[in-house]
């Protein structure tokens, strides 16, 4: 399955009257931002906001092209043709596509609150019902969500490609051999999976989970596509105040109340 061609395929159908919004901005991620930029927003010209991470924002080079990128290429287009980015190999094109597409589900959302089972209260760890029964996979090094996982779950696998993370040493088992996720009985997954299209992948080896959910405030996207393929929830990050968040992302710091989290639940 081509998850990308999916999503794009999902959001045609679902905000097909919406399709003619042009692009009003691209936002890259702040220079002035004291960490490492992770997120690049777009804004549509009837306000709604879409958050995509950048794979590329560990990687120096990768980061300098980004900063010449010309974000006309997106800017001024309409909302349809400029979905079909989040198709490209180019990093920067792909990542400019997701977060329109999450600016469409985000309108989506709004315009029609009652045909998705949503979720703004409950974390993570309550969604799956973690006990001290159940080993929990965590798919990508969440560091804030470890010492919740550590005290709730029997125990805690995390799955990175990151070869410096697999060289330390941690109280929780740090695997980069996928097939560990075989013994999980729950496990939770980033959402970059779904930008690098490793997820489809991935989920070949939850055999022994019960629940898959896959998180990140750039899975703001209508869950529809990964629904299909049995994840039992999508948390993204939903824009309660596109003014506030605006300014906060482009000062470069935490968006705080200006969003918070959505987690989409699968029905049935």
């Amino acid at each position: 399955m081509n998850l990308r061609k999916a999503l794009v395929g999902s959001i045609r159908e679902k905000c097909a009257g919406k399709l003619h919004l042009k692009v009003d901005r691209f936002i890259k991620a702040s220079q002035k931002e004291t960490g490492v930029s992770s997120f690049s927003v777009v804004t549509l010209e009837n306000g709604s906001i879409g958050i995509s991470y950048n794979l590329f924002h560990r990687d120096p080079e990768g980061l300098r092209r980004y900063r010449r990128w010309d974000e006309r290429q997106v800017v001024g287009r309409q909302s349809g043709e400029a979905l079909d980015l989040f198709l490209s190999d180019d990093p920067f094109e792909k990542t400019a596509g997701l977060a329109v597409l999450n600016a469409l589900s985000q309108d989506y959302v709004r315009r029609h609150p009652g045909e998705y089972r949503l979720d703004f209260e409950t974390d993570a760890a309550d969604l799956v019902g973690l006990d001290k029964t159940k080993t929990v996979g965590l798919v990508g090094y969440f560091t804030p969500m470890i010492k919740s996982l550590m005290e709730r779950a029997r125990e805690v696998v995390v799955l990175e490609k990151d070869q410096v993370l697999l060289a330390g040493s941690y109280p929780f088992t740090m695997t980069g051999d996928p097939r560990d996720l075989g013994r999980c009985g729950t496990v939770m997954i980033t959402a970059t999976t779904v930008l690098n299209d490793s997820l489809p992948g991935l989920l070949a080896y939850c055999t022994a989970a019960d629940k898959v959910i896959v998180m990140g405030p750039s899975a703001g996207f209508l869950p529809d596509a990964l629904f299909s393929l049995g994840v039992y929830a999508v948390g993204g990050a939903f824009i309660d105040d596109p003014a506030l968040f605006l300014q906060r992302f482009e000062s470069g710091i935490k968006w705080g109340d200006s969003a918070r989290k959505m987690w989409f639940l699968r029905k049935g």
